[in-house]
């Protein structure tokens, strides 16, 4: 990592051309640049950023010029802008995006169900701008008035609102306010697929799982490692599961269950209401060969 002199030199030279941004500036500009919409700046999206903010001769500069700026941006290393990284780089008025963040963030799903349960006070399965207002006022680290409250819920609309309904599904909330302990969405993409395929039920492909990803997942949940998931680890295990299925359609109290049902039904195979190291394996379509 950069050393601090280094670091605030470089950033100087993004925030003159980005300065007093607005909150609803910012999310143009995220939504510029995140041209795919999966919440990074990354791969070709990284030329088009830093062809905007540094002059460039040719693409080998390019090149160089974006592994030089990663080293002082990119803080956790992973080849890609967040929105928090980027909000470091442009600082946006006040850096809104850090009012919100709390230190007390869901560490687990079960945690997120409780704040989304708690805020979708209509019950209709989102989270609309008078419910998100409200969450952010009881979210915000300093006093806001209702007018820039206001402000930061439209920028908050417009930066995680995919589907533009003007309004969060449970899937967009999860952007905004990500869990931290969901194992799953620690994995690549390919182990992802894995399990969605798995709990989907679908046939005819063989899933490749490592047997250190296998176990990974099966120890995270084993906690009394008496070799069954079951009780409260089968509960965190299938919300956790039931948050990768999360789409953008409505998400209610009882959608919630219904998708813990179905998958549980999927899984254990003996219905005795715990999942062992075998129908694990079975529902991600795992061999003994894979792990």
């Amino acid at each position: 990592m950069a050393e601090s002199g280094e670091k605030d030199a470089c950033l100087a030279k993004f925030r003159v051309k980005c300065e007093n941004l607005t909150a609803d500036e910012f999310a143009e500009k995220w939504h510029k640049y995140d041209r795919d919409g999966n919440g990074y700046i990354e791969g070709s999206e990284l030329e088009f950023f830093f062809r905007d903010f540094i002059d460039i001769e040719s693409d080998e500069c390019l090149q160089k010029a974006i592994a030089t700026y990663m080293k002082i941006y990119d803080e956790n290393n992973d080849n890609r802008i967040e929105m928090m990284e980027l909000a470091e780089i442009m600082k946006p008025e006040q850096n809104f995006l850090l009012l919100f963040r709390s230190k007390e963030a869901p560490r687990t799903s079960k945690e997120f169900y409780d704040i989304w349960l708690k805020y979708d006070a209509d019950r209709d399965g989102f989270i609309d701008k008078s419910e998100l207002k409200n969450f952010l006022r009881d979210l915000s680290k300093v006093e806001l008035s209702d007018e820039k409250l206001q402000t930061y819920t439209d920028a908050m609309i417009k930066l995680f609102d995919v589907d533009k309904d003007n309004k969060l599904s449970f899937k967009e909330m999860l952007k905004l306010v990500p869990v931290k302990e969901n194992i799953f969405l620690q994995f690549e993409s390919s182990f992802l697929e894995a399990m969605l395929e798995g709990s989907l039920g679908e046939k005819g492909k063989k899933v490749k799982v490592s047997n250190e990803e296998f176990k990974r997942v099966f120890q995270h949940y084993d906690k009394d490692k008496n070799n069954v998931i079951s009780g409260d680890e089968l509960t965190a295990f299938l919300k956790d599961l039931v948050i990768l299925h999360a789409d953008s359609g409505p998400m209610v109290e009882s959608t919630l269950a219904r998708c813990a049902k179905d998958i549980l039904t999927m899984v254990d195979k003996n219905n005795d209401q715990m999942i062992s190291e075998n129908e694990l394996k079975m529902f991600l379509g795992v061999t003994s060969d894979d792990a």
